[in-house]
């Protein structure tokens, strides 16, 4: 007997097909100003870095200015497979091994 768990079948799970579901992504270049109180532009400059760093790391920023903002491309979204992994019901867009078949909710998740 192998130790590899086999893949599962997707011919086997139920499929959330998101008929109406697409995805727009888009760009947008901007300005943003932060104020700092510092000792000198040096610090200042650090301070500025450090903003930028958190933002990055938080994923996330107000813009105050749009200079530009682009519709890239708009797609489909991928239908979802119906499992239950780890003992929890999700919906997943690729099956793992151990990933186990479930129903719909009554809610059709």
């Amino acid at each position: 007997m192998s130790d590899t768990a086999q893949a599962p079948n997707p011919a086997d799970f139920s499929q959330n097909e998101k008929p109406r579901d697409y995805t727009a992504s888009v760009t947008v270049r901007g300005t943003i100003s932060i104020s700092i109180q510092a000792d000198s532009q040096e610090d200042a400059k650090r301070q500025a870095e450090a903003e930028i760093a958190k933002m990055e790391a938080e994923r996330y920023v107000e813009i105050d200015d749009i200079d530009e903002i682009e519709l890239d491309r708009v797609y489909k979204d991928r239908p979802m497979y119906r499992v239950t992994r780890e003992g929890k019901p999700m919906q997943v867009s690729h099956l793992d091994p151990g990933d186990v078949p479930r129903a719909a909710d009554e809610r059709g998740f």
